[in-house]
């Protein structure tokens, strides 16, 4: 039997053909497994939000007692994040177990099938068969990229689906318009089942999601941000005030920071409406405790005068900067960071280069890094006083000299960075 490392390990290094093959392979997973979801499935895609509105969902379901199964990407620190149960990472016993079932199934596949699997279809029904083991009483899954052809769309009957902002992200394998984004992502949307957008800001957003709702007879709910009205906010959390279909919500108390977690709270609050109707109880106490108390790491976290986030295309920075200019405005403030190469687009390093006026650069830990020293020399192009670092220790080490006691090192860029940082930070996953 394999240890839970040799599972993550395998799932690493196997090298399928599933992209090619549409939702072929996890299907076949999850009918070799068993482990089609017997509860009720809320499934999220989104380019920038998905994980938050995801871990407030989680937050609110569980303190309604349910027990939940969370399914997201990428992790930060351990492989064990991907799958929640209750909100927790399964622990690497069950790791184990339920991985060496799940890489066994996939042998037999592609043994009598000639089935390769990819990494995100094992990943993917690794964790639905975990949930349906453990018996999960609610599954909320979030897409890896796309929708239409992610693993986690071969759930044929969702209760409730949400989208998140849309943004360009992933354009090599999604498109390169807008459009054709949305279009990936619009194709979580099934026959009948409600889904709740965020307020999307671009009319081809707005047309591919009523194009793909019209072909499905689904419902299309889209909130608006007028139905916010943020009484305080600061630098760690939002209160306010919101107003539903059903109801109005005053002072609730939104954990995650940001004008843009306020917003992905509101799709919350509709998402829950949705699963209300279908008889899911959810009480006023729970939503009141489950966004007050909701944590999702590197995104907005703070650890010292050190502040996180994953933040890692074009439209993710420029939330992280309006967060900067609206709370952090007062303090000296040195930029750390680290990108994937593929990811940082014209518009992106202009928004790194507006974070603040000085940088300390760093080399993620992935083989798409863009090398620290090249990514110091793009922000000094753009006026930034910025040196590359050795390693991570050592860009910490600098920014923190750089910032001095009373400032603030702000890191951003990068998920694959933001996960070395906690490390680094003594954080646990």
């Amino acid at each position: 039997m394999r240890t839970a490392e040799e599972v993550v390990n395998e799932i690493h290094s196997a090298l399928g053909d599933g992209d090619k093959q549409g939702l072929r392979n996890t299907a076949a997973l999850l009918e070799t497994l068993q482990a089609w979801p017997a509860c009720p499935v809320i499934h999220v895609a989104g380019t920038n939000g998905k994980g938050s509105v995801c871990a407030m969902l989680n937050s609110v379901l569980t303190a309604a007692g349910y027990r939940t199964g969370m399914y997201t990407s990428p992790f930060l620190q351990t492989y064990n994040e991907r799958i929640r149960l209750n909100g927790k990472p399964i622990t690497a016993e069950q790791l184990a177990q339920y991985g060496n079932e799940t890489l066994d199934a996939a042998e037999k596949l592609k043994r009598e099938l000639d089935y390769h699997c990819t990494p995100f279809e094992l990943g993917t029904a690794l964790a639905f068969h975990t949930f349906q083991a453990e018996k999960a009483e609610l599954i909320i899954s979030e897409t890896g990229m796309g929708g239409r052809l992610d693993p986690t769309n071969a759930i044929p009957n969702p209760t409730v689906c949400a989208i998140t902002a849309i943004g360009m992200d992933h354009m090599q394998y999604l498109g390169n318009t807008l459009t054709e984004i949305a279009g990936e992502k619009a194709g979580i949307i099934k026959y009948g089942v409600p889904v709740v957008c965020y307020p999307p800001e671009e009319k081809e957003v707005q047309d591919v999601l009523n194009a793909r709702v019209e072909k499905e007879e689904a419902t299309l709910i889209i909130p608006e941000k007028e139905q916010i009205r943020i009484r305080e906010a600061n630098a760690r959390y939002t209160i306010a005030d919101y107003k539903t279909g059903n109801r109005v919500w005053t002072n609730l108390r939104i954990s995650l920071p940001g004008e843009h977690q306020t917003v992905n709270a509101l799709v919350v609050l509709c998402v829950l409406e949705e699963l209300e109707k279908q008889g899911i109880r959810v009480p006023e106490e729970a939503v009141i405790s489950g966004l007050g108390n909701a944590f999702w790491p590197g995104r907005l976290e703070w650890c010292g005068n050190v502040v996180m986030d994953g933040a890692h295309n074009a439209q993710g920075i420029a939330a992280f900067n309006r967060y900067v200019q609206e709370h952090l405005s007062g303090k000296r403030k040195v930029l750390l960071t680290g990108v994937l190469k593929e990811k940082l687009s014209e518009e992106m390093l202009g928004g790194l280069a507006s974070v603040t006026d000085t940088a300390v650069t760093v080399t993620p830990d992935s083989p798409r890094a863009m090398k620290a020293e090249e990514l110091a020399e793009l922000l000094r192009g753009k006026g930034m006083e910025a040196c590359a670092a050795n390693s991570l220790k050592e860009g910490l080490e600098t920014a923190g000299k750089l910032a001095g006691e009373d400032g603030l090192i702000l890191a951003t860029g990068s998920l694959y960075f933001i996960g070395a940082m906690r490390s680094e930070l003594g954080l646990d996953p």
